[in-house]
C-alpha cells in the first residue's frame, strides 16, 4: 500500500503552533492566578517560566521541521504579548501598584510596561532580518524573566516582602525594563549564533550545569541568569558607547605613506608595469 504524503503547504502547521498556544494558555493562567489570590504569585511566576520554555521550543520545532510561516510568527508575537507583556504587568500592578503611595501612577506604570512589550514585538516582526545575531532592545521573555524570578524569590522567602521594595523598587524596575525593550541597545542572541557547533561538548556541559542549578535552586538561578543577561547588555553598550573613536590621520602621516608608495614603485618598476598591464586588460 502506497503511503501518501501529507501536504502542509497553505495550512496552519499544527505542532509549532500547539507549543505557541500552550505559551498563551500559561500566560492567561498566570493572570488568573494573581487575580484569584495574593498567595499565588509564585505559581504565576512559574507559569511564565514554563511559557518561556514553550516559546523557545515552538521556534526550534518550526525550524527543525521546516514549518515556519508568517502565521506562526504573528501568532507567536500575540502569545508573547500576553505571557511576557500583559501578565507581568498585571502581576506588578496587583502586588505593588493597586494600593499604596503610588496611587493613580500605578496604572500608568502597568501600561508603560505592557505597551513597550507590544512595541518591541511589533518592531521585531517588522525588522526580523536585523535580529539575526543580536536583539535590538531586551527581548520580552528576558524582561518578564526578571520579574518572574523576583516573585519566585519572594515566594521562597529569599527576598523579604518589603513595602519599600514592593511599592518603589519593583515599579522602577518594571519601567526600566519597558524602556530597555524599546531601546536600541543590542542584547546577545546566543541561540541564533550557533555557538554550540563550535564547541559542542563545552556548551553541552554548561547547559547541563545550568539545568541542574535550576532544579536545585530555581529562583536564585533564574534571577541570576535574567538579571545577568540584562546587566551584560547594558555594560556592553556602555563599553562601546564610551569607546574612544580612532584619531584621524594627520597630513604628515598621509604624506609619509605616499612617499613610501613612491619609493616602492621606484624600487619595483616591473611590478608596477605588470599591474598597469592587468588594469588595461580588465
Amino acid at each position: 500500500m502506497k503511503i501518501k504524503k501529507i501536504k502542509l503547504k497553505g495550512t496552519v502547521y499544527i505542532l509549532p503552533n500547539l507549543f505557541t498556544a500552550t505559551n498563551l494558555a500559561l500566560g492567561i493562567k498566570a493572570i488568573t492566578l494573581v487575580l484569584e489570590s495574593d498567595q499565588h504569585y509564585k505559581q504565576a511566576a512559574e507559569c511564565l517560566i514554563l511559557a518561556m520554555i514553550f516559546d523557545v521550543f515552538d521556534g526550534l520545532i518550526a525550524r527543525v521541521t521546516k514549518t515556519t510561516s508568517r502565521f506562526g510568527i504573528e501568532f507567536d508575537s500575540l502569545a508573547d504579548l500576553v505571557s511576557f507583556g500583559v501578565a507581568p504587568a498585571i502581576m506588578v500592578y496587583r502586588y505593588a501598584l493597586s494600593s499604596g503611595n503610588i496611587g493613580k501612577f500605578g496604572f500608568l506604570i502597568c501600561v508603560v510596561y505592557a505597551g513597550c512589550a507590544a512595541l518591541r514585538l511589533a518592531r521585531f516582526n517588522s525588522r526580523i532580518e536585523d535580529e539575526t545575531k543580536s536583539f535590538s532592545g531586551i527581548p520580552t521573555p528576558a524582561a518578564a524573566g526578571v520579574i518572574a524570578s523576583y516573585f519566585m524569590l519572594v515566594g521562597n522567602g529569599i527576598f523579604p516582602q518589603s513595602i519599600f521594595a514592593a511599592q518603589w523598587i519593583l515599579p522602577f524596575v518594571a519601567v526600566a525594563l519597558g524602556v530597555l525593550m524599546v531601546s536600541t541597545i543590542r542584547f546577545p542572541a546566543p541561540a541564533k549564533q550557533n555557538l554550540w557547533r563550535k564547541h559542542p561538548f563545552r556548551y553541552l556541559a554548561l547547559a547541563a550545569g545550568i539545568i541542574v542549578l535550576i532544579i536545585v535552586c530555581p529562583g536564585i538561578t533564574l534571577f541570576v541568569i535574567f538579571t545577568g543577561y540584562t546587566i551584560y547588555g547594558l555594560v556592553n553598550y556602555a563599553r562601546t558607547f564610551f569607546k574612544p573613536e580612532p584619531e584621524p590621520e594627520s597630513e604628515s602621516d598621509i604624506e609619509h605613506e605616499q612617499e613610501q608608495e613612491q619609493e616602492f614603485e621606484i624600487e619595483n618598476p616591473n611590478t608596477t608595469f605588470q599591474n598597469n598591464e592587468s588594469n588595461k586588460s580588465e
